[in-house]
């Protein structure tokens, strides 16, 4: 009895560390923390944390590869290209601008993953509109938003969609022909509601010399032409990868050593710069994170949780309410990440209703992916995101952001609820 007692005190006074981050403790030193006292206190055998940590090399990988893709494509100018092109489509209209800022937020997810968009889009979006002398929060909520509202279009858009399939392993067919029609959707409702929310900030027009701001973001030509087609090549190959399930850390990352050697052959390999966007802190926080689930897994607490769910689980359409529900809430409570680790490592041990296990699987990613929407805690985008903006003396309160996202996250939850329910009926 004391040790699952020990092992929940441990993971939620890590979690309480990582949500609210006292005195700006860091989330990896929190996570550190909490795997250290479960294994000092031999909740997690040491070499069994060593064991749960290795065995996830190919989320490692992922992560790696999908910020040294990132710090390339950053080198040669693509964002700060893509976020010129997005102001010169607009035509001198504050309205089109921000539905062109969705444009780009949504390729770079679906492409670069949720992270790329929040971390990177963001200084991109926010030195544009500024310059533009338009209001900036209505554009820098939109790069947040649809981190994660595009974030479950491909396997690769999110990283926690790579932690379902490495613990679940669903065909890619069957990811896309469920998850696809409610990602469209969501996205078109997300897009909507900011049009119609800021359609009084928007309502401006600017003069923007298109012609030099292009030019100004590619600083070689050659470079952004070479990394472009490397970036083609390393999405086509996601694609490849998903639906032969190889592993997509794999792919990522001989991606972004690729690029990372174009970049030496054109000489602008910048390796401060790529040092910026590889953060061995994301690494020590994952690593902290499986080693604390592993902890709760051992002592039965995931599998009580998950199989609490499980009983409110009638058929496929309650599995995905339940899960999406599920997950929804336990993301805004303690972050996306744990919350999925949580889900996964007591779903082996949990008897659903025929029929219902995949159901309640992509209805926990859709919770995991659009729920976080809600509050600033919710994903580690959105946390990354704050970062950026509050560097920038943007104060963007906890009670702004909950209201914008109550007035968008429970629509786009029930109508995801509903369309994916319909693909499996």
């Amino acid at each position: 009895m004391i040790r699952p007692l020990l092992a929940g005190l441990v993971f939620a006074a890590t979690l309480l560390l990582v949500v609210t981050r006292p005195k700006r403790l860091s989330e990896a030193l929190s996570t550190a923390t909490g795997a250290s006292l479960m294994v000092v206190t031999f909740i997690v055998p040491l070499p069994t944390a060593i064991y749960s940590v290795v065995a996830q090399w190919n989320v490692f990988l992922f992560f790696f590869g999908m910020m040294l893709i990132a710090a390339i494509a950053d080198l040669a100018g693509f964002f700060d290209w893509a976020g010129a092109l997005a102001a010169a489509a607009s035509r001198g209209s504050g309205r089109l601008l921000l539905l062109n800022v969705f444009l780009v937020g949504i390729v770079i997810s679906t492409f670069l993953s949720n992270d790329a968009t929040a971390l990177i889009l963001t200084p991109v979006v926010y030195t544009i509109v500024t310059r533009l002398g338009l209001p900036v929060l209505p554009y820098l909520f939109a790069t947040t938003f649809v981190a994660d509202t595009a974030s479950m279009t491909l396997p690769i858009s999110n990283p926690i969609n790579v932690l379902m399939i490495e613990g679940v392993k669903p065909p890619f067919g069957a990811y896309e022909s469920h998850l696809l029609l409610p990602s469209l959707l969501v996205i078109v409702i997300n897009v909507a509601v900011f049009a119609f929310v800021f359609r009084r900030p928007t309502a401006r027009s600017f003069r923007f010399d298109w012609r030099s701001a292009l030019n100004e973001a590619v600083p070689d030509p050659r470079f952004f032409r070479s990394t472009g087609i490397g970036l083609a090549v390393t999405a086509s190959l996601y694609v490849t990868a998903s639906a032969e399930r190889w592993p997509l850390g794999v792919v990522a990352t001989a991606g972004g050593l690729t690029l990372a050697l174009m970049a030496r052959l054109h000489g602008r390999l910048a390796i401060p710069r790529v040092r910026q966007h590889v953060s061995g802190s994301l690494f020590l926080f994952i690593a902290g994170l499986f080693i604390l689930v592993k902890g709760v897994e051992d002592t039965g607490l995931t599998a009580a949780l998950v199989g609490g769910l499980a009983q409110l689980v009638h058929g496929p359409v309650t599995a995905v309410v339940v899960g999406i529900a599920g997950t929804a809430f336990g993301a805004n409570l303690v972050n996306n990440v744990p919350m999925m680790l949580v889900v996964l490592s007591g779903l082996p041990r949990t008897h659903l209703a025929a029929g219902a296990q995949q159901p309640f699987v992509f209805g926990a990613l859709v919770g995991a992916d659009l729920g976080p929407n809600l509050t600033p805690v919710g994903s580690l985008s959105t946390m990354l995101w704050l970062l950026v903006v509050r560097r920038r003396g943007i104060d963007v309160s906890t009670l702004d952001y909950l209201r914008l996202g109550a007035l968008v996250t429970p629509g786009m939850l029930l109508v995801a609820a509903v369309a994916l329910a319909v693909t499996f009926r």
